[in-house]
């Protein structure tokens, strides 16, 4: 967080500087160094069925035994790598020399070509038509309509209700986001379509991306049944939509209207069809799933710590008029920007990344083999104990300006680093915080029993079922406003 609250309301308040961390710096280690092996790897399976089996707990044990590390998927080398300096240095100063790699290209299983998944000039090209659409003065015009839609939701939540929030909270970015994109809802059939389809993909992409071996996506199973299934339901949605669209000679002004109109500065040429719906997919994605998760994710905290809810509340009742956030509040609630910080430490919006050198590239004094796969942790990164103290603890104060300052921005990663990293950062800080704050604004989260809310990890690390109950406040405002 800032060392002062912003004089101008942005959803991305600036990061602390960065500093060297406990860990000594690799960078400048001996070349030629061997890397350390991980021990434990099966015949033919190497380390797969341990990423699979338990891919959280597996990143952090891979981090323990060194800055890079050599494991094994099936037959296939790959190598984790851990410290922060090292990450940067692949994904910003060395970007170049990588590809986004077999979880990348798995994703165009789903997202073809779009942002997520696009490599190199096209890359670029498409980042420059993508990204003005998601700054600030468009997001300032976003966030009224995330409100709308937040606030009416919450408002059909019964006093002391037992909801699934991990389901309300998708449905209910599912609706932003689509709002967002097409100006209007998706209709019954369209937002059941894509309710079914997203966990499916996603489900089938991780899979995939994990697997020791290369099947065909025609082998007649269970998962590429239901995988073939979801890919054609979302197709038929968003295709249905982008032709409707283009047979207007004019449409409302919305995210798809603003794709459609998109022109490269440098020659002038807008998106094929192909590609506006490579786009919206890639949109929905980040919008509605890791939204989602994280959302969910902060209810669940916020719900085991009264005292950070409580505090929260209070400053969100600072609001006049007892009105809900919008983007001219974002520079106000600097406590609110904490706990989304910490949140996305905890539970950020993908577990791992990989990438794959194109020439043999030397990180730390160890060379990474052109081809090989390349791995690092986000989940394993945000918890280590030499960068962030006490890092499975929910210490939303950690971003404070007494205490941010302390912190190596390396190591905080949620939303990637360097030209691949996430384009609808803004958008998506934003949509969380309008939400949140709505939530919070209106209603108290409690938990229904003291059991843990386990993840279910598929690409992006959702939680399971997270019954909790939702108490009515008072729209007085002010401390004690629970009833």
């Amino acid at each position: 967080m800032p060392n002062e609250p912003p004089r101008t309301p942005s959803p991305t308040p600036p990061r602390p500087s960065r500093r060297t961390a406990d860990r000594a710096d690799p960078t400048a280690g001996v070349v030629g160094a061997p890397i350390p092996a991980m021990p434990g790897g099966l015949p033919l399976l190497g380390h797969s069925l341990q990423l699979r089996s338990r891919p959280l707990e597996f990143v952090r044990e891979l981090r323990r035994h060194g800055d890079i590390v050599a494991f094994r998927l099936g037959t296939r080398d790959a190598y984790a790598v851990n410290h922060p300096a090292l990450i940067h240095q692949m994904l910003v100063d060395d970007a170049q020399h990588f590809v986004k790699g077999r979880m990348f290209e798995k994703g165009r299983m789903v997202a073809r070509n779009g942002l997520f998944t696009s490599e190199g000039d096209f890359h670029l090209r498409q980042r420059r038509l993508i990204q003005p659409l998601l700054r600030r003065a468009h997001i300032k015009r976003y966030t009224a309509t995330m409100s709308r839609i937040a606030g009416e939701r919450v408002e059909t939540w019964n006093d002391a209700q037992r909801i699934r929030m991990d389901r309300e909270l998708f449905d209910l970015t599912l609706e932003t986001v689509t709002r967002v994109l097409f100006s209007t809802r998706l209709g019954a059939h369209g937002t059941a379509a894509v309710q079914r389809s997203l966990p499916v993909l996603l489900e089938g992409l991780g899979r995939r991306a994990l697997s020791p071996v290369d099947l065909p996506a025609t082998l007649p199973t269970v998962m590429n049944y239901r995988f073939a299934r979801a890919r054609a339901r979302m197709r038929a949605v968003i295709e249905a939509v982008i032709a409707d669209r283009r047979s207007r000679s004019s449409g409302p002004d919305d995210l798809l209207g603003a794709l459609l109109a998109a022109r490269d500065e440098e020659t002038g040429e807008g998106m094929s069809d192909e590609q506006v719906y490579d786009e919206v997919v890639t949109l929905l994605i980040a919008g509605t799933e890791t939204t989602a998760g994280a959302l969910s994710w902060a209810c669940h905290l916020l719900s085991r710590h009264p005292d950070v809810q409580r505090r929260l509340q209070d400053e969100l009742d600072t609001l006049p008029d007892g009105r809900d956030i919008g983007f001219d509040d974002f520079g106000q609630l600097p406590y609110l920007h904490q706990v989304i910080d910490e949140t996305l430490r905890l539970h950020p919006s993908t577990w791992m990344l990989m990438r794959s050198p194109t020439a043999d590239v030397t990180l730390g004094g160890r060379t990474l083999p052109a081809g090989s796969i390349v791995l690092f942790s986000l989940h394993a990164l945000h918890r280590d104990p030499s960068l962030f103290a006490h890092p499975d603890v929910f210490d939303p104060d950690r971003w404070a300006p007494t205490r941010a300052g302390q912190l190596r921005t390396d190591a905080y990663l949620p939303f990637g680093a360097g030209v691949r990293g996430c384009a609808g950062e803004q958008f998506a800080r934003a949509e969380m915080a309008v939400i949140l704050g709505v939530v919070l604004r209106r209603r108290t989260l409690r938990p229904v029993s003291d059991r843990p809310v386990k993840p279910v990890v598929r690409l992006i690390p959702m939680p399971g079922p997270m019954p909790l109950t939702v108490h009515r406040r008072s729209r007085a405002g002010g401390a004690g406003a629970d009833q």
